[in-house]
């Protein structure tokens, strides 16, 4: 059952969900919008030489440029960048969340796009993916409200959540975070 605005700030007092990092939350009818810190992973093209496997490239940093504390961005036109919210989410067991770009956002050609899911427990800030699919560059100002965490509440507490995956990779996560896929294959 996705949450309403009233069972978002029950879940926020009863501390079952913690949203820190900014001081005014923007609670909508079922949402909570985010806001767009200010570090920047953004790739560089001139680095993307030859062929990424995402089986054996542990280190991804070398094809991105990292730029901190800007007061805006421009997203320029067939361009990756690695963003990520001021806040810190961290759930508990019974709560699963997910993100969506606001509408807005979209209408101006920015994608904004994450893999979108987050499980019971996990605590750390999102990572969004970022593309701007038309042929002008777009500047947004840090702290925009860049997309909207949807919460989800479970039928029951879940037995194993994030935090207790073997295979957790991103748990308490702060800012831009690269892929770690490769550990998928590590066998060590």
């Amino acid at each position: 059952m996705i949450l309403s605005d009233v069972e978002i700030k029950e879940a926020l007092e009863k501390e079952d969900l913690k949203i820190e990092g900014v001081e005014d939350l923007y609670v909508g009818p079922s949402s909570v919008d985010l806001h767009l810190d200010n570090t920047a992973l953004i790739l560089d093209k001139t680095k993307t030489e030859g062929i990424k496997s995402i089986r054996t490239d542990k280190d991804s940093s070398e094809y991105f440029t990292e730029h901190k504390d800007w007061k805006e961005i421009t997203i320029y036109p067939d361009e990756f960048y690695i963003l990520s919210t001021r806040e810190k989410l961290t759930f508990n067991s019974s709560i699963a969340g997910f993100i969506q770009g606001r509408s807005s956002i979209a209408r101006l050609g920015i994608n904004i796009h994450n893999a979108g899911f987050f499980d019971p427990n996990f605590s750390g800030t999102a990572t969004l993916e970022v593309t701007n699919f038309t042929r002008i560059p777009i500047t947004i100002p840090a702290d925009t409200r860049i997309c909207q965490m949807v919460f989800i509440r479970t039928g029951k507490s879940s037995e194993n959540g994030y935090h207790k995956k073997k295979d957790s990779k991103y748990q308490g996560q702060s800012g831009p975070t690269l892929t770690k896929i490769h550990k998928d294959y590590d066998k060590s």
